[in-house]
Formats: structure tokens, sequence, C-alpha cells
């Protein structure tokens, strides 16, 4: 359904009766704003927390630039320890004259110059940042999400876009991509500054996940260039799927940025409702991964180390220190997991003398018993040693 739906000659007419501010109210019609408001009214109606009019500075001009609308649903997981945002950063564009044409050709999903599967997620929970950086993870993400009922919001791209106009809604004639070009880039630099701001922002643990929109007040056509170059065919579209490549802070990334036209957005927001509840599953699934027989891996168990010398450090470094005279109980641990025992190393560069009073300790016991568990949620057996890895 459209939004206006009102012709030329019939707001000439209707002006020329109306007062002033009746008519100031029909000419703001012709603008994006009443589209943003609409958008923004789908978005709450479907429960989500909506900023409005948000400006972020421009590093490459050092000029201020408004972001439309940034959407985002809270989840929680582990206990309610962590939140999940999902996040719709959100271009909204109107235009009376013209359409939008995307040129399209048939992709290669194996293409190896280009990243169909881009995730931006910024978090600053160590072991969520440890499972993302894993190679391949955002395609398995997209996959991930897909098994829990996403669809068109994580589905893969039907063409390769690689080009934009603006069409005239008159005679067909090409315009240029100026408004599209403006949409793309606002949303991919508003993006980058979210998730640079994010670490002075956010303290509690957290992790958000960004999708970009572009919200279309006009029609929206595909235009399929043959293989062979001999003809192209125009099909009226309201959802496209459209992989950017670009450069950040001198750095080549990729983005996927979702074309809707305004009844294609509406109809998406029930699956943007089950990406954010698919986020939470997801997330939870990587958190649990990470802990899982974490201490038979040596990378994970490094990863938290430093957390665990923080916890045992001064409580242990006491009671040794006191027994033992000569020594100084500075260095970190090292855990590995003992095959021939079937249990937890936890090793120092200490005599026997000192292992085994620590194995005896009923209070150094307890202490490190307590930061594995709370560390490495490890809760089984454990001995102090010494070993000698050749």
């Amino acid at each position: 359904m459209k939004l206006f739906d009102i012709s030329k000659d019939y707001q000439v007419e209707k002006s020329r009766s109306m007062n002033y501010e009746d008519l100031i109210g029909l000419e703001i019609s012709k603008t994006g704003y009443v589209l943003e408001h609409r958008v923004a009214q789908l978005l709450k109606a479907k429960g989500w927390s909506v900023i409005s009019g948000e400006y972020y500075v421009d590093d490459n001009e050092d000029v201020p630039r408004e972001m439309d609308l940034i959407a985002y649903r809270v989840a929680k997981i582990d206990n309610d320890e962590i939140e999940v945002y999902t996040v719709l950063i959100i271009s909204c564009k109107k235009s009376e004259e013209n359409a939008w044409a995307l040129l399209a050709r048939n992709i290669n999903l194996k293409d190896p110059n280009t990243d169909y599967w881009p995730l931006h997620c910024w978090t600053n929970d160590v072991a969520l940042g440890y499972q993302l950086a894993i190679s391949g993870k955002p395609k398995k993400y997209h996959e991930g999400v897909r098994i829990h009922g996403v669809t068109d919001a994580a589905a893969d791209p039907q063409v390769e876009v690689f080009a934009f106009q603006e069409m005239s809604k008159i005679n067909g004639s090409p315009r240029n991509d100026r408004a599209i070009f403006n949409s793309l880039t606002s949303l991919v630099k508003a993006q980058a500054y979210e998730i640079s701001a994010l670490p002075a922002r956010k303290k509690s643990k957290a992790v958000y996940q960004f999708n970009l929109i572009s919200v279309l007040g006009t029609d929206m056509y595909r235009l399929m260039f043959a293989d062979a170059g001999g003809g192209v065919k125009a099909v009226a579209i309201e959802s496209e799927q459209y992989i950017a490549r670009y450069i950040v802070a001198k750095r080549e990334s990729f983005s996927r940025i979702r074309f809707l036209t305004e009844d294609g957005f509406s109809e998406s927001l029930d699956d943007y409702g089950r990406l954010h509840a698919a986020n939470a599953r997801w997330f939870a699934g990587e958190y649990a991964d990470f802990y899982r027989d974490i201490v038979c891996d040596d990378k994970r168990t490094e990863v938290l180390m430093s957390k665990f010398h923080d916890k045992v450090r001064f409580p242990v470094k006491w009671r040794l220190e006191r027994k033992f005279k000569n020594i100084s109980y500075d260095d970190k641990p090292l855990l590995s997991w003992n095959l021939d025992f079937s249990d937890l190393s936890v090793e120092y560069m200490y005599g026997d003398d000192v292992l085994d009073f620590m194995n005896e300790d009923e209070d150094i016991n307890n202490i490190v018993a307590a930061a594995l568990k709370a560390i490495y949620r490890y809760e089984g057996s454990f001995k102090f040693r010494f070993e000698i890895p050749f």
C-alpha cells in the first residue's frame, strides 16, 4: 500500500483552496520524512527500540552526518550475563519522479574476490570474540540463523548487483545514481562509526550484530543483463540483497546491504524478528562451544589465562611465600590436559617440595578450584605439576 497516492493535478488544484498550514502538511509528504516516520512506527509496533536522527562525524570529510533510523532489540544469554543486540541501521529515501533500478547479472557465489557472507559484529566478551575470529565463521553464522528459521534476511544474494541508476517514471530515461550512492555510503559509514564508538560506550558484557537496510519510497526494478550481453530484462521487485565492497580506515571490507521497498520492509519485519531470536540462540551456542572441553585446548585456555592468574595470584602468593622464603610467586601457570592421568595439570616451574606442598594444602586447592570453575567452568580434578615438554 502506497504511503500517499495523490496525482500532481489533484495536488495543484487542492493547493489553491488550502490555507498555509494545510499546504505545508501536504508538501512535506513529498519528502522522505513521512516515509521515515512510517518506518519508525512499523518498527515500534513490532517491539523494536528506535533512535531517529542520530549524528556522527564523517572521518573522511570531518563533517556531521545524519543517520535516518537505528533500531535494535535486546536478548540475554548465559544466565542474563551477556546482552545480545540485533541492530538495524536504516536509510530512508523517497522519490516521486524516479524509480530505482539495480543493474544485475548472474552471480558466482564461489568468486574468491568477493565475500558474500560478511558479518559485522562487536563484542567485549573474550569468549565470543575468540569464536567470531575463527576462519569461516561469518558463513557459518548465515547458515546457522537460517537453520533457526530466518529466511530472506539471511538469504544468499540471488544476483550480482554491479551498478545502480535512478530512472524517470515518465519516460524511463536514466538520471544518475547520486541518491542511491548516498544511501549506501551513509549506511556503511554509520555502521563503522557505531562499531568504533562501542568500546567507550558499552561496559557490560554484550555482542552487537549489525544489519544495513535501504528503504525506498518509490518503485524498484532489477535490470537483469544476459550473460552473452544480448539484452536486459526489467523486473519489478520488493527486495534485493547487495554486497558492497568499500574501504573504511584504509581497509577493504564488505557489507551486505538490503534494498527494500516500503511494502517489502513491512513484510520483512517478522523475519527480522526471527533473526533476533536466532541471534540469541546462535551466540549462546557459540558461547557454549568456547567453554566445551576448553581445558583440552591450549589456545582457548591461553585466552583466559590472565583472568585466571589474576584470581589466584595474591592468595596463593601469600601462602607460598610464607612457607618458602626463597621463592617469589609471580609467574603465570600453564594449563594442560594430562592424558596419562585424565586430569588437568596446573604447571609451575617449582621444585618437588613446593609442588608437593601445593597439592597437599587445602586452602591453595580450594582457591585454584574456585578459579577454575569461575574462569574456565571446569570442576574436575587437577594436579600441580612441572612437566618438561620434551
